[in-house]
């Protein structure tokens, strides 16, 4: 009776490790094309520029909708979908935390310049403007860039000039921090390019720099509705998101990418 039931809970056992896992169903994916297999599965996050690319691009293909980076890759880890649309670079970072495991195919689908939203008609969108082309023309820009994007770490992460201030007040940031390396939570604070962006702009401008973290597809409705002053996370600008807010000019050349697992 007790060999019985031994085996009547290892049954259980591997059943209940089968229901949660994925399904590998044989798909192989190796180049854009391959995503317009019957059956495929391709993971986005809900409300990005991989979402819109996927659901515009491969119709036959069934897009699952997550609400973070975070669960679309787990999601493809754990062989829930077969492949991944995410931007280049936080692709990259997730690639290189599971190296191994996942891959990221070379072939760019997009090209895309990131933003930073505002309030149609904000008076700030001409003020960071001014401050981004600041940056760019002392070099702040690019080393920053340098440092979260192409791996200079010697050129060190954003620090306020000695003595700085900030009468004007506090700016409140809204982002996701789930989109390594433009911003992620390390240590219990929000890091990336973005925020020693913002924090640069607000030293400039002469505002302290608050960042709220959220879901993406919350963050215009946010910057909308006055939630936050401004919305900065890898966010690309194009003519839908220009009919609800401002965007400054660009300030990170990107793209789409996919991502699969190694097999």
């Amino acid at each position: 009776m007790k060999k019985i039931l031994a085996l009547l809970l290892v049954l259980v056992l591997v059943f209940g490790l089968v229901a949660c896992g994925g399904d590998d169903d044989g798909i192989e994916i190796n180049t854009p094309a391959d995503l317009e297999q019957e059956g495929v599965r391709i993971g986005v996050q809900n409300g990005t520029t991989g979402h819109d690319f996927a659901s515009a691009n491969f119709p036959d293909a069934e897009i699952v909708i997550y609400n973070s980076n975070v669960d679309v890759i787990q999601a493809l880890l754990s062989e829930h979908v077969d492949a991944v649309i995410l931007d280049e670079s936080p692709g990259a970072s997730f690639v290189a935390r599971n190296e191994g495991r996942i891959r990221q195919l070379d072939e760019r689908l997009t090209h895309e310049y990131y933003g930073i939203s505002l309030q149609l008609g904000s008076p700030y969108t001409a003020l960071f403007n001014e401050a981004l082309d600041q940056l760019r023309a002392d070099g702040t820009l690019d080393r920053l860039v340098d440092y979260w994007i192409n791996g200079y770490t010697e050129l060190g992460r954003y620090e306020s000039p000695a003595g700085i201030e900030h009468p004007n007040g506090t700016l409140v940031m809204g982002t996701s921090a789930d989109f390594e390396p433009f911003e992620f939570i390390e240590a219990g604070q929000i890091v990336g390019l973005d925020p020693d962006i913002a924090r640069a702009i607000g030293d400039i401008l002469g505002y302290q720099i608050e960042i709220v973290d959220m879901d993406f597809d919350i963050i215009i409705l946010s910057v909308q509705t006055g939630q936050v002053d401004f919305g900065m996370a890898g966010m690309t600008v194009n003519e839908e998101r220009l009919q609800q807010v401002d965007f400054t000019q660009g300030y990170f050349l990107s793209g789409q990418s996919i991502i699969v697992r190694v097999r």
